[in-house]
């Protein structure tokens, strides 16, 4: 394979100067340089630039400003730079080992096929988040048999071709523009292969910073829009995007809830009130 650019790498970023360069050290390690590097900017305020900037001696590196601040749009812009077959879209806060893209290349070969999911896995290898995770690989693993399949947040591997047919991320989704993406291509008659042995790390800084049961409901409540085929263009919770909203992560009680909780039941109650309204 030597350096033959097989995958393009595409990771949306904003303010990530913390995070970025984990996920940028990790394909610099990579044992087989298959791939190049775009990172899609939404004019950063802090140092994720210059932080980027000094991994491209390592791999065949893009850097990209673009003025419009919405992950989707960042994604099929770097989805029309990829110079390769497969793209692989990967968030800022991932992690991967360093056998990734040579293994994943492996799975390709082996498997064929134009959609590729991976697993998820987290740093912090609990007994409650080993078998929260297997719960969410499980469920993402089965769901590709179903009319409603759905994706691991912001890992996914797709073939050029594909993406183009697809028109990309719809861009005027607020949230769960993964999970349309693999549902569009199950349209097509293309159903995504899920890879078990090709694992991305998933971060869990959302959740220290909102507490489990907020994020769990923001999930919950996204998996029902998906599941009565509504479409989520507004903000009807925040879920926002940049590295600088983590940086400071407010304290949580045991439980791992925020003591203050009154914009908590805020985001239940206007959601409810948009669900029930959207359904009549």
């Amino acid at each position: 394979m030597g350096r033959d650019i097989f995958f393009s790498i595409i990771i949306p970023t904003l303010n990530e100067e913390s995070y970025l360069p984990k996920i940028l050290s990790d394909l610099a390690s990579q044992r087989v340089k298959n791939f190049e590097v775009i990172v899609v900017d939404a004019l950063s305020q802090d140092k994720t630039r210059e932080k980027a900037l000094e991994f491209s001696k390592y791999f065949t590196f893009y850097f990209y400003s673009v003025e419009k601040k919405n992950v989707s749009f960042q994604r099929n812009f770097g989805g029309q730079k990829a110079k390769s077959e497969y793209i692989i879209f990967l968030d800022a806060d991932s992690r991967v080992n360093k056998m990734f893209t040579g293994n994943l290349y492996k799975e390709i070969l082996k498997k064929r096929g134009s959609l590729f999911l991976p697993t998820l896995i987290t740093e912090e290898r609990s007994s409650k988040n080993i078998l929260l995770f297997k719960l969410v690989n499980s469920v993402i693993e089965l769901s590709q048999s179903s009319n409603k399949p759905l994706a691991p947040g912001g890992s996914i591997i797709i073939t050029k071709k594909l993406f183009t047919q697809l028109n990309g991320f719809k861009e005027d989704l607020y949230i769960t523009e993964d999970h349309n993406l693999v549902q569009r291509a199950r349209k097509m008659g293309i159903k995504a292969k899920f890879l078990r042995d090709i694992k991305v790390v998933f971060s869990l800084r959302r959740v220290k910073k909102e507490g489990q049961v907020r994020v769990m409901y923001k999930y919950i409540l996204a998996l029902i829009f998906i599941m009565v085929d509504l479409r989520i263009t507004s903000n009807i919770f925040m879920y926002e995007m940049g590295g600088d909203v983590y940086k400071d992560l407010e304290s949580k009680d045991k439980w791992g809830i925020k003591k203050n909780t009154t914009k908590f039941r805020s985001i239940v109650k206007k959601t409810s009130s948009f669900l029930v309204d959207s359904l009549s």
